[in-house]
Parts: C-alpha cells; structure tokens; sequence
C-alpha cells in the first residue's frame, strides 16, 4: 500500500499493511526543513520544500498544513491585524467585529487575498509533486470559532449570555465565506479537512451551549465539505464522549474523529471512544504533544508510543497520531523516535473486535 491507499483503507475501516502513521506534522517540519518557520507556513515554494523534504527523512502518510491558515490568513483576510513573526504562528494582534454593523460588513468580505492564494499555490505545488501517492490534509475551523477570532474569545463566551444574537448572525455570515474557503482547499488539492474545534470543545462549552450556537452552523459547513469530496475529520480537545458531544459530531456527514488532551498532561483514553463509536467511524490516536515528545528523551518518546500502539492492537479504523498540534519547538531526534516506533510496530489487524 502508498500512504493514500492505507489512510483511505483506515478510514473506511478496512486493513490495512502497517499501521497509518498521520500526526500534526507541520509545525515541527517546517521548524526542521523550513527557511523560516513562517514562510514554510506560507508560502508556496516553501511549503513544497519544507514537506517534501521531510518525507525523505519520516515515513507520514499524509502530509499535514494550516496552522498559518487558520491562525493568520483567515483572521487577517476578515480585517483583524494580524502580526506574522519568523519563528513562530501567526498572532492577532487586534480584533475586527465590535457591532451588528461589523457583522454585516463581514459578509461582504472577499477572502482570497493575496497571502490566501501564496497558501493555496503550496497546496497545488504540493499535489502535482506528490502524485496523489500521499494525501494532504489541512486543518480548519468552523464558523464558530472563526467568530472567536474575529470577536474575541471572551467576548464571544459573554455574547453567549447577553448578545445571542450576533453570535447566531455572526456565524451566518461566515458559513458560506468557510465553504467558500473550503472548496478552494479542494480545488487545489486537499484531501482531508481536519477542523480543529478549539474553541467549542466541552473544555470551554457545555453541550447545551454546544447545541444551541455551534452544531447547526457547523453541520452545514461540514456536510457541504463532504459532498464536495473532502474528508471532513473534527478534532476537539475535551472528554467528548462523557459530555456526549460525540453523539453530535456523529450527526454530521464526517469520516473520522481526532480526539485531543483532556489537559494539559493527559489525553482521552481512545479505546473509551472506540467503545463509543464501536464500527461507525475511524478514529485518531492522541499521544500529548506536551508530553515526552515535548520535554522528554527519544527513550521516553519510545516507551509511550509503544504503550499507545499495543493497547490498540488490532483496532479497525485506526490511525496513529498526536493529540494536536505538535511545537515548532519539538526536538527533532523524539519526532523520529515516534516516527521509527510506529513505522516499525507489527499491527494485527482485526484482533479486537467493537462490533
């Protein structure tokens, strides 16, 4: 199997020949391979440098962007200021909604901006060297946590409660604006849209909260993604299946889970959300980028990998990954360690049974 045929095969829960091998790579390959942190985010050129370089060194079944994207493109193309620092991710330095007037001011945003079309040509790049032998994915955001950066996180949180409707009339606006952008990343070559709900997991929202401003916005996003061709896969930090938002993620046209930390320290123990979503759907592993590949030794870096993959033996539907994003500041000889464990572990397939 190519890196393409084995993430598909993981995805529609078939076998698969060695164990799919798809962290959140991109911070730390352009770190180790970029000219500069930022412009191998960025930029076209760079971006093709910086990931195929690294697949000459790791063995990634999917090359991984969007960082840039969602943290700095996005905001600053909906009129935030936005700073772009060489050695590390975008930061909004100012917000750009205030009123019902901004909102209605934001519907007639073009959003293809010149910095959007220098990413969007990375992605094309990429795709023709690539020869669809190896997928690429690009993180996304919803249109709820698009409202986060262009209001403000607290300021959205206190909207909640005392202006609901402008987070609803908000987030109507940039539905179409997020599909538009969305189909964009699959014109040029995006195979899997990964949406990091950062801001509306149950670490930060109820599933009341969750239903009443997020799910529908969301969901229509999402499912025009999926009939547009992407493989749409939600990322969300929290417990998910205590709080039941599971439940809603599995309403939606989506075609894997990527569940993240519970906290700072520990991640969510996915053999609970296989229990969960049995043979509905694939799911992620979630080894704590803060973790030993953060702060610790390859040696440590082993010893984890080793007791993620051998507690999921023989799982369908699964593919081997981080909890979110990994740090820029990664030591590169713990991101081969991970590597060489996963790349080397002798997968049984189909030993544990869900059904």
């Amino acid at each position: 199997m190519n890196a393409k045929e084995r993430m598909e095969a993981a995805i529609n829960l078939k076998p698969v020949d060695m164990v799919p091998n798809a962290p959140f790579t991109e911070a730390p390959v352009c770190s180790y391979y970029g000219s500069t942190f930022r412009d191998a985010l960025l930029e076209g050129p760079q971006i093709l440098k910086a990931h195929m370089k690294s697949l000459e060194e790791f063995k990634f079944d999917w090359v991984m962007l969007g960082m840039g994207y969602i943290g700095g493109i996005i905001p600053e193309a909906f009129d935030c200021k936005v700073s772009f620092p060489e050695d590390v991710f975008p930061i909004i330095e100012k917000t750009s909604v205030f009123s019902m007037e901004d909102v209605e001011r934001m519907a007639k945003k073009d959003m293809f901006t010149k910095r959007m079309e220098n990413f969007l040509e990375g992605i094309r790049l990429l795709k023709k060297e690539l020869k669809d032998e190896v997928p690429i994915a690009c993180e996304y955001i919803s249109p709820f946590t698009i409202a986060t950066r262009l209001r403000g996180t607290n300021e959205i949180m206190m909207d909640m409660y005392d202006n609901p409707e402008l987070v609803h009339d908000l987030q109507e606006v940039i539905v179409p604006l997020d599909i538009a952008m969305g189909k964009a990343l699959i014109d040029a070559g995006v195979d899997y849209i990964f949406y990091g709900a950062d801001m509306e997991c149950p670490v930060l929202l109820s599933p009341k909260h969750y239903k009443e401003f997020v799910h529908e916005p969301t969901s229509k996003v999402c499912n025009e993604l999926a009939r547009l061709g992407a493989k749409v896969l939600p990322h969300m930090c929290g417990d998910i299946v205590k709080t039941g938002i599971v439940d809603m993620l599995l309403e939606m046209d989506i075609h894997g889970i990527m569940p993240g930390n519970l906290t700072q320290e520990k991640v969510l123990d996915i053999r609970e959300l296989k229990e969960k979503v049995k043979e509905r759907i694939c799911i992620f592993d979630n080894i704590n980028p803060n973790g030993p590949l953060l702060i610790g030794t390859p040696e440590e870096v082993t010893k984890e990998t080793l007791e993620h993959l051998e507690k999921v033996n023989g799982m369908s539907g699964y593919i081997f990954s981080t909890a979110g994003t990994s740090s820029p500041f990664t030591p590169k000889e713990n991101y081969l360690a991970m590597d060489r464990e996963v790349i080397n572990f002798p997968w049984k397939q189909d030993k544990i049974d869900y059904k």
